[in-house]
């Protein structure tokens, strides 16, 4: 399910953190009366009346302070709220509007992005009547409240709701069979692929604004499926700051993975396969999100000293779990095999969602347990009883025994192997919850 983004800004000591931290009912954030606590970019999700949203709490900073710390933090704060749907932005209830938060409020503005008014540290409903310096500002009306106390949260709550509900462009991207997500590195070429595909296939739809300002989901037919493409923007040359452009891309990563039905991990193969790109990639399978891996640039490779069987193998040696997901070589420049991924998409996205009955499961299950049964352990003979499919996208398989806790890890691993095999769910994370009978 998509997370709406919210985005809280302000000056520091103003409550930003406080209010992260009751929105994801945790202490995640670090909360003190110490100006510019917050410096790094921390980011959270909550649900409210059945919606996902994801939650940034920014650094608090000072406009015109140019000092070196504070450029960070406003940097990383601009990123923040390019990144987001919709705003908060917090005013101390007990401090008088100062000049720094006329110019955040002129940002605000400035911007066209969507917000929120809060007035922090009102803890009595007798308060709120003799605050008014808010006006001043030309904002709308606020919400008054304690985030301290949880006073009102609920009413902000409310707000947030009821703006995602009222904004199409966010909430109803347009009817598709299946999104696919282009995710990577910065400058592996995401963008570059999106524009071939879209420049080559003449029977595109539409193309939409995405919810981020940087960002374009297309949709295109190919054959008889309309795949969404949601393509993520490269980062600005302004951004030479390593925290500011890994938050950035985590924010991105993470938001586009959960968007999609299928993930394609584009790879520099002239830059190598790095930790960052075994981390989206990890991230895809924990989300259980389809996933294929796409070698990009593979026309600069000189194939005397690599082959892409080699480079295959070094992935897999690096990271194990790739050997149950596709790994294409593409090269977006030569147009070289560029289309494939999409018909390569289509069919995992088909895995994924396919639903096997139950006695062609037990059929197998018969077969793979006959080859090799389970193992007895602390004198407890271990049966396997029957298997059934619990659900699909991503595929969850329910193995019932007499004794599930006795059964090995390897032998776990071994039925997982082997019911992958037997189905194919080649590029599809599969799992299987083991249970008493």
């Amino acid at each position: 399910m998509k997370k709406n983004t919210i985005v809280i800004i302000g000056k520091p000591n103003v409550g930003k953190s406080t209010l992260f931290n009751r929105l994801i009912g945790q202490s995640k954030s670090i909360v003190s009366p110490v100006e510019g606590v917050t410096r790094d970019r921390i980011y959270g999700t909550f649900e409210w009346l059945s919606k996902n949203y994801e939650i940034i709490d920014t650094g608090g900073y000072i406009p015109r302070d140019n000092t070196g710390f504070n450029n960070e933090v406003k940097l990383q704060a601009e990123i923040a709220k390019n990144e987001s749907d919709l705003i908060l932005f917090i005013l101390d209830s007990k401090c008088e509007i100062s000049s720094n938060d006329r110019i955040l409020a002129q940002n605000i503005l400035k911007s066209n992005k969507s917000y929120i008014l809060i007035i922090n540290k009102l803890d009595k409903l007798d308060d709120e009547e003799r605050f008014f310096n808010h006006h001043e500002l030309g904002l709308e009306l606020p919400v008054f409240l304690s985030a301290e106390s949880g006073r009102n949260v609920g009413v902000l709550l409310d707000r947030i709701s009821n703006f995602f509900e009222n904004n199409s462009e966010v909430n109803n991207p347009e009817k598709h069979d299946m999104s696919l997500a282009v995710v990577g590195m910065p400058n592996v070429g995401k963008s570059s692929f999106v524009n071939k595909i879209l420049n080559e296939n003449k029977s595109i739809v539409s193309s939409i604004a995405g919810t981020t300002r940087d960002s374009i989901d297309s949709y295109v037919n190919y054959f008889k499926n309309k795949i969404r493409l949601i393509d993520t923007a490269g980062l600005r040359k302004k951004t030479k700051i390593n925290d500011a452009i890994e938050f950035y891309s985590i924010v991105r990563t993470n938001r586009t993975i959960e968007d999609c039905d299928v993930a394609a991990i584009l790879v520099d193969a002239s830059k190598g396969f790095h930790n960052q790109d075994k981390n989206i990639i990890r991230k895809v399978i924990e989300s259980g999100k389809g996933l294929i891996v796409i070698i990009n640039k593979w026309d600069l490779i000189n194939k005397k000293n690599i082959t892409k069987n080699d480079f295959k193998e070094e992935m897999i040696y690096s990271l194990p779990d790739l050997r149950y997901y596709p790994i294409k070589f593409i090269s977006i420049k030569n147009n070289y095999k560029v289309r494939s991924v999409l018909e390569e998409s289509v069919e995992v996205f088909k895995r994924r969602n396919i639903k096997i009955k139950t006695r062609l499961l037990n059929d197998v299950l018969l077969d793979i347990t006959k080859n090799y049964p389970p193992p007895s352990t602390k004198g407890k003979e271990v049966s396997i009883k029957y298997i059934t499919q619990i659900r699909n996208s991503p595929p969850l398989f329910g193995i019932y025994s007499n004794h599930p806790d006795y059964i090995s890890k390897t032998y776990k691993k071994y039925l997982l192997n082997q019911i992958r095999e037997r189905f194919n769910f080649d590029g599809v994370p599969v799992n299987i919850s083991f249970r008493k009978k």
